[in-house]
């Protein structure tokens, strides 16, 4: 008996073909759609770490007001991060002083007063001395609208005091010498900041009776000066802390006002350190003697302070809001209303 024959159907090639290609369509249109569903993701989540100093302050103080130092931060004291609304996990918590950063303060004294006598300058060098390694100095003054570098930022606490005497002295003895608006030197400062390198903190010692002598109208107590803002919004974007310590020669009158004078420098102070980070140096500094009571003042302000290192969301060199919740009901930080992602300075 014939087997029975059951026909086989033959492969055509083109067939074969339309399969493989098909399985790899398949695999690509899977690989776009990984894609597309991951790197979105990715992109929105790209962080950057960055530098922040913040101090702790008392839940009921305000931002601009003095306040004693509290110790200082801890990585489980803080709460909350969050860079332009987004979380900001942070990554470490370190001492500003003696910690691995490096701190740059650049000291400025006003080329219109003659700082110097009854041993200030001894205080300030004292003062130079006694800051740890992990701080570099420069050293400059304010003149006609902009900060002079006398001398680059350095560790070598010699020069830094040289240039205290013999460049500061020079310039303040120059009749043609005036500072005008202080917060204007400020800005320029921010703009042109000796050394721009990210891994390095910023902050300026200003010595300066805080009073805008280039503008006529005096500012009342309720207003806010434009000056004052404008310097405080280009400290924050190149991540200068300010601290403005009330200077003001007993020698020296000023004519340009009736009115002012203490009590506006004062309050132009409180307004530039509201929102940077900064302290405003002024007690007793009515008729100043020694330096040495405000300057150990701020030796124990940035002795309380912290480095906060976040991973930042965003694009690199963005300015964006910094918001920031303490983990504590009894404290508060402190720290700039703004951060730029990075700390890159602007070319």
């Amino acid at each position: 008996m014939t087997p029975e024959f059951t026909p086989t159907l033959p492969m055509h090639t083109k067939s074969r073909s339309l399969g493989l290609a098909a399985r790899i369509l398949a695999t690509v249109v899977c690989a776009l759609l990984l894609f597309c569903g991951i790197a979105p993701v990715a992109r929105a989540h790209a962080q950057t770490p960055t530098l922040i100093v913040m101090r702790a302050m008392p839940v009921h103080a305000k931002k601009a007001e003095d306040f004693a130092a509290l110790p200082q931060l801890k990585k489980a004291d803080i709460g909350d991060v969050k860079i332009g609304g987004k979380l900001a996990p942070v990554t470490d918590v370190s001492p500003l002083l003696r910690g691995p950063h490096v701190l740059q303060l650049m000291v400025l004294l006003d080329s219109e007063q003659m700082l110097g006598s009854n041993g200030q300058f001894a205080d300030l060098k004292s003062f130079f001395n006694s800051l740890p390694s992990n701080v570099e100095i420069g050293v400059g003054w304010l003149l006609q609208g902009n900060a002079k570098v006398a001398q680059p930022f350095t560790t070598d606490r010699g020069l830094a005091g040289k240039a205290l005497v013999a460049k500061t002295r020079e310039e303040a003895a120059n009749s043609l010498n005036d500072n005008g608006n202080p917060f204007q030197c400020l800005r320029q400062l921010a703009a042109h900041w000796p050394d721009p390198d990210p891994a390095k903190l910023r902050a300026v010692l200003m010595f300066t009776d805080g009073v805008i002598r280039s503008n006529s109208t005096i500012q009342g107590q309720d207003q806010m000066n434009p000056d004052v803002d404008g310097a405080s919004q280009s400290l924050q974007r190149a991540g200068i802390a300010p601290y403005p310590f009330f200077w003001q020669d007993p020698k020296i009158p000023d004519p340009t006002r009736s009115e002012g004078g203490q009590l506006e420098g004062q309050q132009n102070f409180s307004q530039l350190v509201a929102d940077t980070g900064g302290t405003r140096l002024v007690e007793g500094m009515f008729a100043p003697g020694a330096l040495s009571p405000l300057l150990n003042k701020l030796y124990s302000t940035l002795e309380g302070e912290a480095v906060v290192t976040v991973a930042a969301p965003g694009k690199l060199g963005n300015f964006t809001r910094l918001d920031i919740k303490s983990a504590r009901d009894d404290m508060k930080i402190f720290a700039p209303d703004g951060v730029t992602i990075g700390n890159v300075l602007k070319k």
